[in-house]
């Protein structure tokens, strides 16, 4: 990995980071915007079913819509005032958005004080309904998905261990936040032993 795709890397743990910050202080233990007054559209609407068909039977909600649409308008920013678009950039971009999501998703319940990460498990996270391996499915599909598009879509095995690399040093960040929080009470922190 060059320096600069480290910088790159650890720029987009620090916007993920931010993204969970920011959704605790909108959220705080209601987890997919389940007590916010946002939109939500009827249930038996075609996009509402699309949606929830490809979010693994989540409910599309004008949060997460707009919030979403945030994050890949960010990873598309740099197209908009020097960098330019090519296919396989685009690729790498779409890449990085699936890092971004699992990411910022899961530093959600690590920094989150109303929350216990302790209890990160399918019981109870009512808003990941499959789990492997102790893991959301969804996350599994987002880091599939991001190496498949940082490969090209194709089978460039050094395009793959670069990746990989990515995929360790985001699990290096993520670990050292974890332990920070864990250090700084903020698994202590709950007003009382809710289970979601």
């Amino acid at each position: 990995m060059t320096p600069d795709l480290i910088l790159h890397i650890f720029s987009l743990f620090i916007f993920c980071l931010v993204l969970a910050a920011l959704e605790v202080q909108i959220e705080g233990e209601a987890g997919w915007a389940s007590n916010l007054p946002t939109w939500r559209p009827r249930q038996n609407a075609w996009h509402s079913r699309f949606y929830r068909k490809i979010m693994s039977g989540r409910d599309l909600t004008g949060y997460h819509l707009f919030i979403f649409s945030l994050v890949l308008f960010f990873l598309h920013y740099p197209y908009f005032v020097n960098q330019s678009w090519s296919f396989s950039s685009e690729l790498t971009t779409l890449s990085f958005a699936f890092l971004v999501i699992v990411v910022w998703d899961f530093l959600w319940f690590v920094i989150n004080p109303k929350y216990d990460f302790r209890h990160f498990w399918a019981q109870h996270v009512w808003w990941h309904k499959k789990w492997f391996l102790h893991l959301p499915v969804d996350y599994w599909f987002g880091f599939l998905l991001s190496a498949i598009f940082y490969m090209k879509l194709s089978l460039d095995w050094a395009l793959l261990k670069e990746w990989l690399a990515i995929f360790v040093l985001i699990l290096f960040l993520t670990l050292i936040v974890i332990i920070i929080a864990n250090a700084a009470g903020v698994f202590r922190l709950k007003k009382n032993d809710n289970k979601k």
